[in-house]
């Protein structure tokens, strides 16, 4: 599944094209789109964003499109000349004199007043999202100190969109491996400086990802990574899909565990255990 930064670098794409453009064609064949055409056809685009990992196209006439690409969802940009052939079911259609924005495959989609907007089931129960601007580091550690999220386990609470809004799996081993916090801890279990650590990380981890396309290091620790010849799904990251070989900053083997099915991978030398035993 996209994560935040990956959905909010489509959403900046989508906007290229669309923003203060008019809708002049298209097609919703998505059974809750098909009967809305009228609030999307010849309406001007005013704005594309994202919030989490969902996906709003806020147009004129005070309506906005909202959509969560889920596991298979995935949005094209071409420009309306260039013929295009997918096995993908197509959901939505925006054509303009220029472009055609196509979504696919996605099955969580609705039209909603956009002064409605917080009040979908989704959204509504979103905590703050960590690539919005106005989310600051100090935001996110008291967030991390406060009573949503101070007992939960590290491991639950990076993939938990009512604390964090936008994270998922890769970059929760990134964020906690940079952090040095263990999987199994909460913030209660951790010093002041630990937890200040923690949200620094949240935010600077997640901005670098979407700044350089889902790249969790340094630039020149994937190059090194690279001149060694590792595969990409592992020279972007610090520890994640590097399970059994040697953790970038100590050199001790990086340790896979699974949490409800889904993989984490962190180094055990780097992010020791704090939490006092019950």
């Amino acid at each position: 599944m996209p994560e935040g930064p990956e959905i909010r670098r489509a959403a900046d794409r989508i906007g290229k094209a669309l923003v203060g453009q008019t809708v002049v064609d298209g097609r919703w064949p998505f059974p809750t789109l098909s009967d809305k055409t009228h609030l999307l056809l010849n309406q001007e685009v005013v704005q594309v964003t994202s919030k989490g990992k969902a996906m709003l196209i806020r147009l004129a006439n005070g309506w906005t499109m909202y959509s969560h690409n889920q596991l298979y969802g995935r949005w094209t940009v071409h420009l309306n000349t260039t013929a295009v052939n997918s096995r993908r079911s197509l959901r939505a259609e925006f054509i303009t004199e220029r472009h055609a924005v196509r979504l696919w495959s996605a099955t969580d989609i609705v039209m909603l007043p956009t002064h409605e907007e917080g009040g979908h089931p989704f959204l509504a129960k979103l905590g703050p999202d960590v690539l919005d601007e106005a989310v600051s580091e100090v935001a996110l550690t008291e967030r991390l100190a406060g009573p949503t999220c101070y007992r939960k386990k590290a491991a639950t609470l990076m993939l938990d969109q009512s604390a964090f809004a936008g994270l998922g799996n890769y970059l929760r081993s990134e964020i906690l491996h940079e952090a040095g916090v263990h999987p199994d801890d909460r913030p209660c279990d951790l010093s002041h400086e630990s937890v200040v650590a923690w949200g620094q990380a949240i935010k600077r981890i997640t901005v670098r990802a979407y700044e350089t396309g889902g790249i969790t290091v340094p630039g020149a620790t994937a190059e090194a990574s690279k001149a060694r010849g590792e595969p990409r799904r592992r020279w972007r990251h610090a520890v994640f899909c590097r399970d059994e070989r040697p953790c970038l900053t100590c050199g001790d083997l990086v340790v896979r565990k699974r949490y409800a099915g889904r993989r984490l991978d962190f180094c055990p030398t780097c992010q020791p255990s704090r939490r006092l035993k019950d």
